[in-house]
Parts: C-alpha cells; sequence; structure tokens
C-alpha cells in the first residue's frame, strides 16, 4: 500500500519555526526569502509555488538538525559521592567545586542525589549533620536523560528538578545540567 504524505499548510511554518526556536529574519535568510515573505506566508496571505516552500522546509529542517542537544550544555565529568560517604564530604566538594548538587552513585547506579536545600532541611532534623553518612540524608535521583536529547525535554525537566543527568549510549552517566547551563546558551534559548 502506498501512503501519500500529507501536504503542509504554510500556515503550519509559523508553528514548526517557534518550536525550533529561529526568527522569521533568520529562516528566511537559510531559505532565501525575506522576511515579509515568511511573515505573508505564516499568515496565509500567500501562496507559494512548491520549490519555495520546498527550500524553506529544507531550512525548517537544517535548523531541527542543528538544535543543541543535552550533549551540548553539560557539564563533565560528574562530581559524585557514593551512600556511604559523609556528609562532611559533600559539604567540602560542593565548597570546592562551586555546586550546589550532586548525584549519589553506588557502582555504575544513579541511588539519589544531595542539594545545598536537603543539607539545610537534614541540618534542623540532625544536631551534627557532618558526622551522618549520605545515604541518610540524600532524596531520590536526578531524573536521566540521553546525551542526544532535546534540550526542549531537559528544560521541561529542571522546571521540577535541579539538575539532570546525562548518559552516553552504554547507560554511563558522562554528565550533568543545571539550570545555570541553560543560560549559556544565552539567546538561543530566548529568541521568539
Amino acid at each position: 500500500m502506498v501512503t501519500i504524505p500529507r501536504p503542509i499548510d504554510p500556515r503550519e511554518i509559523r508553528k514548526i519555526r517557534k518550536e525550533l526556536g529561529i526568527t522569521q529574519e533568520e529562516l528566511a535568510k537559510k531559505a532565501g526569502v525575506t522576511q515579509a515573505y515568511i511573515a505573508k506566508l505564516e499568515a496565509g496571505k500567500v501562496d507559494p509555488r512548491l520549490s519555495t516552500l520546498n527550500r524553506i522546509l529544507q531550512a525548517l529542517l537544517e535548523c531541527k538538525k542543528a538544535q543543541p542537544k543535552a550533549r551540548d550544555v553539560m557539564s563533565s565529568p560528574v562530581i559524585s559521592v557514593k551512600p556511604y560517604d559523609s556528609v562532611e564530604k559533600v559539604i567540602r566538594l560542593m565548597n570546592e567545586h562551586n555546586i550546589s548538587q550532586i548525584p549519589v552513585i553506588s557502582g555504575n547506579k544513579v541511588v539519589g542525589s544531595i542539594t545545598e536545600r536537603t543539607l539545610v532541611r537534614q541540618s534542623l532534623e540532625y544536631d551534627d549533620i557532618y558526622g551522618h553518612k549520605v545515604v541518610e540524608v540524600m532524596e531520590e535521583p536526578f531524573p536521566i536523560v540521553n546525551e542526544d536529547e532535546d534540550l526542549e525535554v531537559v528544560k521541561y525537566l529542571l522546571e521540577d528538578h535541579p539538575a539532570v543527568l546525562v548518559q552516553d549510549k552504554a547507560g554511563k552517566i558522562v554528565g550533568i545540567i543545571t539550570r545555570v547551563d541553560l543560560f549559556r546558551l544565552g539567546k538561543t534559548l530566548s529568541r521568539e
């Protein structure tokens, strides 16, 4: 059975362009048309020639391939602790590396996490938090994504989690992304 692809409505270009985070001007430049033409196309005011529409779609496809992935923004190597390390070690590592969260890894498995917030909460419960083991104060592990995951997924996860871990194809943790890492991309993430 042969399936015929549904023709794209030129007004769908706006939605696709916004999802990719590129401006009309950028799309126009990549497709070899004017920004005004892209605006009219998105508004449904022009009926493009097939060759022009194909150039615009090809430009969108190239932009999709160029979108940043988790591997592009992650920090590596990952500073981690083991479940039976001391909380004192966690605090020392946080201070030395100027970080506010650390994954807890046992062997090759992520088993928990510790954040500054965790430590503050636990210090209210324990008189001497420094003498405790990580396993006594850790919380749930950070979410894990593959290194080729789209940054949009990472941004969504960071709304509810202080960090996202990144694994390679073999399942090894190779990086960590925190909220501040997203801002390193600057205007790339905030463009309309």
